[in-house]
């Protein structure tokens, strides 16, 4: 008797393609039931809704409340859209189950603004939505407070100010500093022990490296009021500065989309550095750092022109 081998090669292979086949559709299935995250927007009081019409300079706050889904939830892409194009306010890398994403904001010189939110998990499955700001045609620019000559001092000088407030202009001493901690948006620094100095510094009480140079800060309530500046130092000339008597030159050079540092680095006398206030009772106001003369030590100072919104 002849036994032929071929029929039994031949099922053996149809069966394995058969169950590659299977198990391809199982997988495939599978990624396609995992449970994406979830992403909507914040509407409670206080918060922007899609499509509100706002004056030129109008405060408002955006947000996003998320959560995960079949995964953790690493990262998160904010969008800005105006008629001029769209910029990346935001790509950050995260590990969550959810949290909830807010930001203050002055209104822009845009006809919209658009306001795209994406979030990305861990197997790669995302959500997104958005919310659209439209400027009321019939709005103007706002008013700005202006603060001519401001002295504020380096850590080492304790008799000076180092500590300023934008809602009254007061400056403080280290002495007087915690009472008025709710006041207070900025603080200057010579930030020599940091690797690498710093030098001379603007930042707030709400930047992480603020108490190395006044431990007292880190008692203060939380969260602590918060300003950014923008890295941009020298785009503002001298006459645009001291021409300015509404806030068009502030929203134009801190736009809605811009991502402020929590200090500014190596002051120097000639920058006019934009501002937001990020975090406390004036969060949402923009403004303008015009450096007009520095001492660059522990115990120096600037004198400095502010303006900012009203």
């Amino acid at each position: 008797m002849i036994f032929h081998s071929y029929p039994f090669n031949l099922f053996t292979k149809a069966g394995i393609s058969l169950a590659l086949v299977i198990l391809c559709a199982w997988a495939c299935k599978k990624e396609t039931d995992k449970v994406p995250p979830t992403l909507q927007p914040i509407t409670e009081n206080g918060f922007a809704v899609d499509s509100i019409i706002v004056p030129t300079g109008y405060p408002y706050k955006i947000g996003i409340s998320a959560g995960k889904g079949d995964a953790a939830i690493t990262n998160l892409v904010v969008k800005l859209t105006n008629e001029n194009g769209t910029e990346t306010a935001l790509d950050s890398g995260m590990y969550s189950g959810s949290f909830r994403f807010t930001r203050s904001i002055s209104y822009g010189a845009s006809k919209f603004e658009k306001w795209e939110f994406m979030i990305r998990d861990k197997n790669g499955k995302s959500a997104s939505t958005s919310i659209t700001i439209i400027k009321d045609p019939a709005s103007t620019y706002g008013p700005i407070t202006t603060y001519a000559g401001v002295k504020l001092v380096a850590q080492d000088n304790t008799q000076g100010n180092s500590f300023f407030s934008l809602a009254n202009g007061i400056a403080y001493t280290q002495q007087d500093a915690g009472q008025y901690q709710q006041n207070i948006n900025m603080i200057t620094y010579f930030g020599n022990t940091l690797v690498p100095s710093t030098e001379f510094t603007l930042s707030s009480p709400g930047e992480s490296d603020v108490v190395s140079f006044y431990p007292f800060i880190s008692s203060w309530a939380a969260p602590r009021n918060e300003t950014r500046y923008k890295p941009d130092s020298l785009t503002i000339s001298q006459a645009a500065f001291e021409a300015a008597y509404n806030d068009s030159l502030i929203i134009t050079n801190y736009t809605s989309a811009t991502t402020g540092k929590r200090k500014f680095k190596i002051v120097r006398a000639g920058y006019v550095i934009p501002f937001q206030v990020t975090i406390g009772p004036e969060a949402g106001k923009r403004g303008l750092v015009r450096i007009k003369s520095l001492q660059n030590t522990r115990s120096g100072y600037i004198i400095a022109d502010i303006k900012v919104q009203k």
